[in-house]
């Protein structure tokens, strides 16, 4: 379409009147003189001048390291890809990966405990961090309805203060009350990393294999 605008134009440039120029066009496409050239010349500019959109973009894949997500406080072995064999999958469905074990006490039902964590969508790109909000940790009691959402506080349970888990959490074990303030956490901030959050459980709750990860670094258990 924008190489027949062009040829359009280009009949009009030589000016060829007006009830000649569909015959003129007509003239060239039959010879094929010069088509080739006008074709190579008609660039993403006269597609958006045309109203058509530019030439799709080739999408990369994500690498692995990049697909699992940057560990929570991550500085050197936080950062590495896990392999396949270090998950363990709960019957809820909630699979999680130690990063690094802390050797102080452990998270069961009842404590309270204080953590750090990164937040990103199943593709790998990130959402939101605890660092973003100055590094104020998430607080809740394990057990607690109403403090994490149910794929964490499963999750979480047999970490030991210091340590650092990867969480991948199935949508219908996130925020099914919702993100806003005052609901189980922890609650991502913001407009933006909110909508993304309120997209996924609209749209890709029922959808197998998606999961939301979450890598979070235990700081305090009492």
């Amino acid at each position: 379409v924008a190489a027949l605008t062009l040829l359009a134009s280009k009949a009009t440039a030589f000016q060829f009147p007006a009830s000649n120029r569909r015959d003129a066009i007509k003239d060239i496409l039959s010879k094929g003189v010069g088509f080739g050239a006008i074709v190579a010349n008609v660039d993403v500019a006269n597609a958006l001048v045309e109203g058509n959109p530019p030439p799709s973009k080739v999408k990369k894949s994500l690498s692995e390291e990049y697909r699992q997500g940057t560990a929570a406080m991550a500085q050197s072995a936080e950062a590495e890809v896990l392999p396949r064999e270090a998950y363990k999958k709960l019957e809820s469905g909630v699979i999680y990966a130690d990063i690094s074990k802390g050797d102080g006490e452990e998270v069961t039902d009842g404590k309270k405990v204080n953590t750090q964590w990164v937040l990103r969508r199943s593709n790998g790109y990130f959402v939101d961090s605890s660092a973003v909000s100055d590094s104020v940790p998430f607080i809740f009691t394990v057990g607690d309805p109403n403090g994490a959402i149910e794929g964490l506080d499963q999750g979480i349970r047999g970490m030991k203060a210091g340590g650092t888990r990867r969480i991948l959490i199935p949508p219908p074990l996130a925020w099914t009350q919702g993100v806003d303030d005052g609901k189980p956490g922890p609650l991502p901030a913001g407009f933006g990393p909110k909508q993304q959050m309120r997209r996924v459980m609209e749209v890709r709750r029922d959808v197998p294999g998606e999961y939301i990860f979450l890598e979070v670094k235990v700081s305090k258990v009492r």
